[in-house]
């Protein structure tokens, strides 16, 4: 299964369209922040029925974030630290993310390395836009599109951390 994860145009609170191949919205992502500044995401159907809701933990030396079912945590994603590079671990699911996330060309592998899912970016486009390719016709979609999103909020949270250290 093909998706294009697509953010919308000036949306500070990380708001995406995500679309099947041909352009249907089939998922949206609403973005929102706490009065703590952490972000929270909603992951809806395109009948706007919430499938899961991804929310920021405050920690201090790496991303946390819990993935919520019906309000109950399905999985926890983790950004692993003090490697070379950055790895994601997806506890609930027995998920691992590598590869280039800065160019957002990236796997999600199960426990025994095999492919649950590809990401890679689009570029040259107006907002941030990038293709979900599911290989594991098992996968949970909504797990995959957390695990998706939760990254490009640990990416975008980067960004901002290295802009505001660099004035």
């Amino acid at each position: 299964m093909r998706l294009y994860a697509k953010k919308k145009v000036l949306s500070w609170t990380q708001d995406f369209s995500i679309m099947n191949e041909r352009d249907e919205v089939v998922y949206t992502a609403k973005g929102q922040f706490d009065l703590l500044g952490r972000r929270k995401l909603r992951i809806l159907d395109a009948n706007g029925n919430e499938l899961a809701f991804i929310k920021q933990r405050a920690a201090a030396f790496s991303t946390t974030m819990d993935v919520l079912v019906k309000g109950h945590e399905t999985m926890t994603i983790r950004k692993k630290m003090l490697s070379f590079r950055p790895t994601f671990i997806i506890q609930g699911e027995d998920w691992i993310v590598r590869g280039n996330f800065l160019n957002y060309e990236y796997v999600i592998e199960d426990g025994n390395g095999r492919g649950i899912a590809e990401i890679s970016k689009k570029f040259f486009s107006w907002s941030d836009t990038f293709g979900i390719d599911i290989i594991d016709e098992r996968a949970n979609v909504a797990h995959v599109i957390a695990v998706v999103m939760a990254i490009h909020t640990d990416m975008q949270n980067s960004s901002v951390a290295a802009t505001s250290a660099s004035v």
